[in-house]
């Protein structure tokens, strides 16, 4: 289970059956700790938002049974005082919600082939 810990400012993780706590990631968020922390649906990667910095990050996630280090991949620049909250990630589709304090809204973000931009041709 993992677990976004914003006054930390890390990542905590824990068994899914004993709530054993295994480690934490606290080495990617030193500016501002996550709000919100989901996988992807192919399990690759974690999305993470970052409430007053208005971004999303996306976190390569560790091999399955790991902890692994923490290493950001790409963010996602929103727009001033959108504030994201909470975010959940669609299974099927991989779409995004992100639920914004802000605009007290909640939007879609649907990717176009993957959350990590392509290097190279």
């Amino acid at each position: 289970v993992w677990v976004a810990d914003r006054g930390n400012k890390r990542i905590q993780v824990f068994d899914k059956d004993t709530g054993e706590w295994l480690g934490a990631w606290n080495n990617c968020f030193t500016e501002e700790g996550p709000s919100s922390v989901r996988f992807t649906p192919d399990g690759k990667y974690l999305i993470v938002a970052q409430l007053n910095l208005s971004r999303l990050s996306v976190v390569a996630a560790p091999p399955v049974g790991s902890i692994g280090e923490c290493s950001v991949i790409s963010t996602i620049q929103l727009a001033d005082q959108v504030l994201p909250h909470l975010l959940e990630v669609d299974r099927k589709t991989g779409a995004v919600y992100v639920a914004e304090i802000g605009a007290k809204q909640v939007q879609k973000y649907i990717p176009l082939n993957s959350y990590v931009p392509s290097f190279g041709s």
